[in-house]
């Protein structure tokens, strides 16, 4: 389960899912969250872009580290940086422009994505 801004997000399946969405914001301080919470790799990417699309890249690559990190049950006291284990298949998924998202399932299979708007379950 995941939630940012006005987006919340439900994932379940047969396997371990990790799901994580995140409202792009342009006032985080990318340069420095990215040495902490991104690799080496996607640090030297993020310097290819500047402002909202530096805002959206970073928050990009957040949201598949988390799905990642909640599909292996490590949550975010797990490894940042480090690389998406073997035998996990990471997509993101398309929510608008002003969130990102990803989900992360543990299979060596590409995973058989279906997205659903809930909207009308919610009033």
């Amino acid at each position: 389960m995941t939630h940012s801004g006005d987006l919340v997000g439900v994932a379940f399946g047969e396997l371990p899912v990790g799901l994580d969405v995140e409202k792009v914001d342009p006032g985080v301080d990318v340069d420095g969250v990215a040495r902490v919470a991104l690799s080496a790799d996607e640090v030297r990417e993020l310097a290819e872009y500047d402002g909202i699309a530096k805002a959206r890249a970073f928050t990009a690559y957040w949201t598949r580290r988390e799905a990642v990190l909640k599909a292996t049950g490590e949550g975010l006291r797990g490894e940042l940086r480090g690389p998406v284990p073997a035998g996990i298949q990471v997509q993101e998924l398309e929510v608008g422009a002003d969130h990102r998202a990803a989900l992360a399932v543990v299979t060596s299979e590409p995973p058989i994505v279906r997205i659903e708007d809930a909207t009308q379950l919610l009033s």
